[in-house]
C-alpha cells in the first residue's frame, strides 16, 4: 500500500504545477512546474519516501512504453518542409547535448561529495 501514497504525491504535484502554470500564465508546461515542486519538496524532506521510490521504479522500468506515442507520432510528420527539418534537428542535438552535459556535471558533483568519505578506496 506505500506505492498509493507514491502514486498520490506524484498526482498532487502534477495537478499542482498545472494549476500555478495555468494561473500565473507561465511559458513553462504544468508538469514542467510540478517536478519542480516535487523536487522542492523531496530537498525540504531529505529523502525520497518508500512509496515514492516504488512507484518512480515501476515507471522507470515502463518508460520506453510511455515515449512511444510521441515516436509513433513522427510518421505523421511527412509534410514538413526543410527547415522545419532542421529546426527539428537541431532542437533534438542540442537539447540532447545540454542534458548530457547537465548529467556529467550533477555525476562529477556528486561523485567528488564521496571522495572525502572514504580515505582508502
Amino acid at each position: 500500500m506505500q506505492w498509493l501514497g507514491g502514486a498520490a504525491v506524484l498526482l498532487i504535484c502534477d495537478f499542482a504545477g498545472r494549476q500555478i502554470s495555468q494561473a500565473l500564465t507561465l511559458p513553462v508546461p504544468g508538469s514542467v512546474v510540478g517536478m519542480l515542486l516535487l523536487l522542492l519538496g523531496l530537498m525540504l524532506y531529505g529523502r525520497v519516501p518508500r512509496g515514492l521510490a516504488v512507484v518512480s521504479g515501476q515507471l522507470l522500468r515502463l518508460l520506453a512504453l510511455l515515449f512511444l506515442p510521441a515516436a509513433v507520432g513522427v510518421f505523421y510528420l511527412e509534410g514538413l518542409s526543410v527547415n522545419d527539418w532542421l529546426a527539428l534537428l537541431a532542437a533534438l542535438v542540442i537539447g540532447t547535448l545540454i542534458s548530457l552535459v547537465l548529467c556529467a556535471l550533477l555525476m562529477q558533483k556528486l561523485l567528488g561529495k564521496g571522495d572525502g568519505d572514504s580515505a582508502d578506496d
